[in-house]
């Protein structure tokens, strides 16, 4: 209905203004839009709050973003002396306030039931019921989670039927947090998120009880869905939900097989159009108007933003995370909404020891940035997973597409750095960081002390750990932003014609430099001049081994497709690379089609076409 109310005073108010002059979507601010959110406040309560009538103050859902308060007596019949309000850019990064009690959580289920889900954790929905606030609802309940289902302490997902919504939800996410021993990494991320102002999931701490038995501390994670888009009052309260499938959230345009398929969880019968033209935006779209491209299609300062929450607090799963994808149809936007931070390394994981987990810093150092073709761990899982054929059938180096052409492009990567060293100073310090790490230590540590299936003594031991964790990371985050700025390939490509077939690489340093051995591939997964894995070598036509070929200091090289073998599509991605690493990129280039007659040069402040 909201849509359709929307739709209907739009058409008006374009009528009543003789449709104006100027298009909206020409030329959108490339220097510094902030965040596109809703400015009104309707996140879900924080049921652990004294007042869980009314949402927290400070964003706790990460919903919404404001200009900042206005007026209290509505503004002065004088306007210049008005205090102009503050950009949202520069307001300051402040965490939600923490909850000041667990709500009580209680489901009963039949005993077969019970037994039936711990014999078989993959059994599907079953009927139970659920107890909070001193109201009982009759729900559908489930395991949830990959491997988590097979942990002793289990998670939950609990369904409630349109009419039995619980407190204007239709679905919770228990989340036992089993593998991270200090409970705190996933509850910090989501607040991380809020406190940047990112629509993302509100995570509440809960006490559980199943079948009369406690269970322990869970996060209640919110779930991603209609009531999730409504309680943050998007322009579009029917917008289209997709999750990205099985072990991708890439955002590339094509899959290896053992990858899933997008998942529409909303709207299911419309068809995807939207979905591959947006793909073909962040793919395809030529670098000159990538910026411009990705303002109209994309909340892109959200995205740019969950890309800092992902180097402060490692991020290293997100190919397994199935984040969730929104189209908004009112403002033809789609929004990244993270999901499944509980795999942050900030956690500690279970069977480490105190001991172990007092000194290690070995998950503290996930090289910049995360889950692009910068990020050194994309070899790492590469090298891991590839030997896992039974699980991962031809896998392929994983990285986002999306994540990798924001760190490529200059103005992308400086707002990137300016939205990091922004959360650097304000957020993620241990002036900061560590009162409220105490604050939710203390929050659950009495609940912890029963729980009967966590380490006490590590949980306990867990506050000292985040906060070395906080001011380990930070350290290291300011370093490798320094390393990456000091690491300029002195190798770039710069000129590409792939209607005519031929790449210019040119050399900025000031010693002779071969080509020997390094790889020129269409597909940036594939880019190895040799090895033992078939599937990461180049061959033709996607790609070349080069051979002798010396650049001298100052000059340019042109490699033709002709020559080595190579088929340039009409869009596609280029790049160059040492040969020897899945993430030995020189250079890159995602590129669109472009008329006849024109090519892509590199100005100097970055790729033109002419």
């Amino acid at each position: 209905m909201m849509r359709l109310r929307l739709l209907i005073s739009l058409t008006m108010l374009l009528a009543a203004c003789g449709g104006g002059t100027a298009n909206p979507d020409d030329n959108p601010s490339v220097t510094d839009p902030g965040i596109t959110d809703p400015s009104a406040d309707a996140g879900v309560p924080d049921a652990g709050s004294t007042d869980a009538g009314t949402p927290d103050a400070g964003a706790s859902d990460g919903g919404p973003v404001d200009a900042g308060p206005g007026p209290v007596d509505g503004g002065s019949s004088d306007a210049g002396t008005d205090p102009q309000p503050v950009p949202e850019v520069e307001r300051p990064f402040t965490l939600p306030k923490v909850q000041t009690s667990l709500p009580e959580y209680v489901l009963t289920m039949p005993p077969e039931t019970l037994a039936k889900f711990m014999a078989n954790p993959l059994t599907e929905e079953q009927d139970a019921t659920f107890q909070a606030n001193g109201k009982t609802f009759p729900v559908k309940v489930r395991l949830r989670g990959a491997s988590a289902r097979y942990f002793e302490k289990k998670s939950w997902n609990v369904s409630f039927a349109d009419k039995d919504k619980f407190e204007g939800r239709t679905s919770l996410n228990l989340i036992a947090e089993y593998a991270d021993a200090s409970m705190l990494a996933e509850k910090i991320s989501y607040d991380l998120l809020a406190a940047m102002r990112v629509p993302a999931s509100k995570a509440t701490f809960v006490r559980l009880s199943v079948n009369g038995q406690y269970e322990g501390v869970f996060l209640e994670v919110e779930q991603v869905n209609k009531a999730f888009v409504k309680a943050r009052q998007f322009p579009d309260d029917d917008a289209t939900i997709y999750r990205a499938g099985w072990k991708d959230t890439e955002f590339k345009t094509w899959k290896v097989p053992y990858q899933g398929d997008w998942v529409k969880k909303t709207n299911e019968s419309e068809p995807d159009d939207a979905l591959w033209e947006v793909l073909d935006v962040i793919n395809h779209t030529p670098e000159p108007q990538l910026v411009a491209a990705l303002e109209k299609n994309l909340e892109l300062e959200s995205y740019v933003r969950s890309m800092v929450l992902d180097a402060l607090m490692s991020n290293n799963f997100v190919e397994d995370s199935e984040s969730y994808f929104i189209h908004d149809d009112i403002t033809g936007r789609w929004r990244y909404v993270p999901w499944d931070l509980n795999n942050v390394d900030a956690r500690w994981w279970y069977t480490n020891s105190v001991q172990d987990q007092s000194a290690s810093t070995s998950n503290m150092k996930h090289p910049l940035f995360n889950f692009t073709l910068l990020d050194g761990w994309v070899e790492k899982m590469y090298l891991q997973r590839k030997l896992e054929q039974g699980s991962y059938p031809g896998y392929l180096p994983t990285f986002s597409n999306m994540g990798t052409r924001v760190v490529l492009n200059p103005v992308l990567r400086a707002r990137l750095e300016a939205r990091l060293d922004k959360a650097l100073d304000e957020l993620f310090t241990s002036k900061v960081m560590d009162p409220y790490i105490d604050q939710l230590h203390a929050l659950i540590d009495a609940s912890m002390k029963t729980d009967p299936y966590m380490d006490y003594a590590k949980f306990s031991a867990g506050k000292a750990y985040m906060k070395r964790f906080v001011q380990f990371r930070r350290d290291f985050v300011k370093a490798e932003v320094k390393r990456l700025k000091a690491q300029q390939s002195t190798l770039v490509m710069e000129a590409f014609d792939p209607r005519e077939g031929w790449v210019e690489v040119g050399n900025h340093g000031t010693e002779p430099v071969s080509l020997k051995g390094m790889t020129l591939t269409t597909n940036l997964r594939v880019s190895l001049a040799g090895g033992g894995y078939a599937p990461t070598i180049v061959k033709a036509p996607t790609g070349a081994v080069l051979d002798h070929m010396t650049v001298p200091p100052g000059q340019r090289v042109r490699l033709t497709g002709a020559l080595l073998g190579i088929t340039f599509p009409a869009k596609g991605e280029v790049g160059l690379f040492d040969g020897t690493s899945v993430v030995g990129m020189k250079d890159a280039l995602f590129y669109g089609e472009l008329p006849a007659g024109k090519h892509y040069v590199r100005g100097e402040d970055g790729w033109e076409v002419r």
